[in-house]
């Protein structure tokens, strides 16, 4: 059986995945733009919740093309995620030239462990994701979260099947949907992670974007219903 692992921001949000069976959450803020890092509070409410989460490590929205004082604050912003209960970090980043960025995955792995690590997303927009994920797996970095270079994981299985099988432990995200579990299980990948989310409005400011992303119970419980055996 596959994890269940749910794109969250607010309390709220995990106390909603929890309820709807999820098996953890990858924890984030400002969700419209991709993710960037959660706040701390976020995250030691989760651990004291009980709901086993992930902290994104992302500065800002954009590009993964990160400069040294970002890489600095992304490699301390770790150490602050793990000692505040997070179970692992989610990380990143590319060099100019769209390749994985080993300074800063060596400054992570010294900073809180390559067992402690899941490379993000940023594999989906390297130049030459099959030997980035090389890599990884000589630095011991055994998870990552990609959608195998596609829109949607379920047009990436090739990859995905294919990353699996020489031994990297892929969480499935991108566009993932209850009846694409089948064959993203079929693939090999260990998690799907999905947001699960609806959009909400209160009230109608003609100065303000007055909508919310919350996490939605139905669309937990369905996810998780279909990794069912």
């Amino acid at each position: 059986m596959i994890s269940v692992e749910v794109c969250a921001s607010t309390l709220r949000d995990v106390a909603v995945a929890m309820e709807a069976g999820a098996d953890r959450v990858e924890l984030c803020s400002v969700w419209p733009v991709g993710g960037i890092t959660p706040n701390v509070v976020v995250v030691e409410s989760a651990a004291a919740m009980g709901m086993p989460a992930r902290a994104l490590i992302r500065p800002r929205e954009g590009h993964f093309h990160f400069s040294a004082s970002e890489r600095t604050w992304s490699v301390e912003e770790a150490k602050v995620m793990m000692d505040c209960g997070a179970e692992r970090v989610v990380v990143g980043a590319l060099t100019a030239e769209g390749r994985l960025d080993e300074v800063y995955l060596e400054a992570m792995c010294e900073a809180v462990g390559s067992v402690n690590l899941v490379w993000h997303r940023a594999i989906d927009a390297s130049a030459d994701p099959d030997a980035d994920l090389s890599i990884l797996l000589q630095h011991g970095v055994k998870e990552m979260l990609s959608s195998g270079g596609c829109a949607r994981a379920v047009e990436g299985l090739e990859a995905l099947k294919r990353w699996a099988e020489l031994g990297m432990g892929i969480v499935a995200g991108g566009g993932v949907r209850p009846e694409d579990v089948p064959a993203l299980v079929e693939a090999g990948v260990v998690a799907v992670h999905a947001s699960c989310r609806s959009t909400e409005r209160q009230g109608n400011s003609p100065l303000f974007d007055t909508a919310t992303h919350p996490v939605d119970y139905a669309k937990v419980l369905e996810l998780v219903e279909s990794t069912q055996p």
